[in-house]
């Protein structure tokens, strides 16, 4: 039986070179969290409400009685997916009437946003909500995307190791951090959230395997 530290002697001391190569093996894997956490910021839903077109000729205070408020988080807040009857409004705006003196606004009927929605630019210029309206009856989607990410990584799971296998860890290691950068930056240029979460999905796989082949190479 071979004694380990004769076998393992032509691998040197913990010297100058092995310290460099744990230190850029550890390095090229710091890009993985950036894209985890980069879905909470990507994904984030800001606060939104119905559009009320420039056209339509209301006054101030029936514009700003136009959409219904709820109470969500102990608090009133203006109706996410819900706005009053424009033509309703108009009818009275019309008469002369005030909102909440001359009329009640709970007995006016409601429709959708059918002219698509307002979005809150307090936190967020832009994400991935705002810019394919991922809310009301598309809500689902800007979670899906998150998960389809991680889709993507417990798929790069089963199929690294074998790769790996097959091919040398150092090469799929490059490989897989060329996908993870180059589908990254395709990503900006997605034209449709299907585009986005296929893309993201594919992230998600070069991410766990050029992570999985940089920990067994510093092992």
């Amino acid at each position: 039986m071979f004694n380990y530290e004769e076998a393992t002697a032509f691998l040197g001391e913990w010297g100058p070179f092995q310290r460099l190569i744990f230190f850029l093996l550890s390095a090229s894997i710091i890009p993985n969290g950036y894209t985890g956490l980069s879905a909470v910021f990507l994904a984030a839903t800001p606060e939104h409400w119905c559009r009320i077109p420039a056209n339509v000729n209301l006054s101030s205070a029936w514009l700003n009685a136009s959409i219904p408020l709820v109470k969500r988080g102990g608090r009133q807040v203006r109706s996410q997916c819900n706005r009053y009857n424009l033509e309703a409004l108009l009818n009275f705006s019309a008469g002369n009437l005030e909102p909440g003196r001359d009329v009640n606004l709970s007995q006016v009927g409601q429709e959708k946003c059918l002219d698509g929605w307002e979005f809150s630019r307090e936190y967020y210029d832009n994400t991935i909500v705002t810019e394919w309206k991922l809310v009301c009856d598309n809500d689902w989607k800007a979670p899906l995307t998150v998960s389809l990410l991680f889709v993507g990584v417990l798929l790069g799971s089963f199929i690294s190791g074998q790769l790996s296998d097959r091919f040398g860890r150092k090469n799929v290691l490059f490989i897989t951090m060329g996908i993870q950068t180059a589908f990254s930056f395709i990503q900006i240029f997605s034209t449709s959230w299907e585009m986005f979460s296929v893309l993201f999905l594919i992230v998600g796989m070069g991410q766990i395997s050029n992570y999985v082949a940089a920990f067994v190479l510093g092992m």
